[in-house]
């Protein structure tokens, strides 16, 4: 049982979903529908359902469709008018000014995108993120560093009916990181984005962001936003100790694209950090919105990250020796993480 402010408050976050340009899934269809033909031959159609007291072909077309397991999803990447009635003509002048594609409508708000490199993520967290952030970027532009499994086809599956531009390194560019970040930059530019979203394929942000996404991009005074980064040891806890303490700093993630900034990288084999050193040349400001990284949740994941680290990075030249020896700590200090 739900209260009166419940109920609101997950038919205001429903609208927000909508009003952004994606494809959604949803539980009903109406007017323009594109059919596949699967889901024809699967027996869906707009026959009446004798049993049911439901109005409308559509509702009976939606239902017959879920009983059968067929998803339905609603492209809301450009608005459109439902003319049911003669009396809804009045209407359709005024809509068509409000949705005009000049400065500040639905059609002309700032395109967002995903800019991301991955490497064998097809069993690990890459579903998960992706699904979390379709909701709310327009385009992604993925560098596959050199994948041995279907990191690449999990990506068109997840993004379908998006934009997605997949890079292949055929051998990884990742044992020096410097010349991965900026090819990521290079190919992502190539995109013409506004707006730019650096995430790896264990990065996800907590709830807020996807509401509060599309208000941080249409402010004009802003070029860089900066988030703490939570290193979690398991799916509810993050580490904190003097070695694991990232969530205490602020880091940039995303960035709008200035065309002619000229960036300035820190040229170094590892750590070297996604964007360019001087992109705080640019308006910037600091979120609290948190970022979760679930890169060391699971012990098999931190005995890997180890082991690269030592062939990487022996002598603790750009990172610290310390750190990377107390991944392996039996018993670390967790916090839980709390929405």
């Amino acid at each position: 049982m739900l209260t009166d402010s419940e109920i609101n408050t997950r038919y205001q976050s429903f609208i927000r979903k909508m009003r952004t340009p994606g494809v959604h899934k949803v539980g009903g269809l109406g007017a323009c529908t594109l059919i596949s033909q699967k889901a024809l031959k699967a027996g869906v159609n707009f026959n009446r359902i004798e049993n049911l007291s439901f109005w409308g072909e559509d509702r009976h077309f939606c239902i017959r469709a879920a009983a059968l397991g067929i998803s339905m999803y609603v492209d809301t990447h450009l608005p459109a008018y439902h003319i049911y009635r003669d009396s809804d003509l009045k209407g359709a002048m005024e809509f068509l000014d409000r949705t005009d594609m000049g400065e500040g409508s639905e059609a002309s708000r700032p395109k967002l995108t995903l800019s991301m490199v991955m490497k064998n993520e097809s069993e690990r967290y890459l579903r998960r993120v992706l699904e979390e952030i379709r909701d709310y970027i327009d385009e992604a532009v993925i560098i596959d560093d050199g994948s041995t499994d279907n990191s690449a086809e999990v990506c068109l599956e997840v993004l379908k009916g998006m934009p997605v531009r997949i890079i292949r390194n055929d051998i990884s560019k990742f044992s020096n990181e410097i010349e991965l970040r900026k090819m990521q930059w290079k190919e992502t530019v190539k995109s013409n984005p506004e707006w730019i979203l650096n995430l790896d394929a264990d990065e996800v942000f907590e709830n807020r962001f996807k509401e509060e996404v599309r208000q941080l991009i249409s402010d004009q005074e802003v070029d860089v936003y900066c988030f703490r980064l939570y290193d979690f040891w398991n799916e509810t806890h993050y580490r904190e100790d003097e070695h694991w303490c990232a969530h205490q700093y602020y880091r940039p993630f995303l960035v709008r694209y200035r065309e002619g900034f000229e960036c300035k990288w820190n040229d170094r084999p590892q750590h070297c950090g996604r964007f360019a050193e001087n992109v705080f040349e640019l308006p910037h400001k600091l979120s609290d919105i948190r970022l979760k990284h679930l890169g060391w949740a699971k012990k098999e994941d931190r005995m890997a990250k180890f082991k690269r680290y030592r062939e990487l990075d022996p002598d603790g030249t750009y990172g610290s020796t310390e750190q990377y020896q107390s991944i392996l700590d039996g018993n670390p200090n967790l916090v839980r993480f709390e929405e």
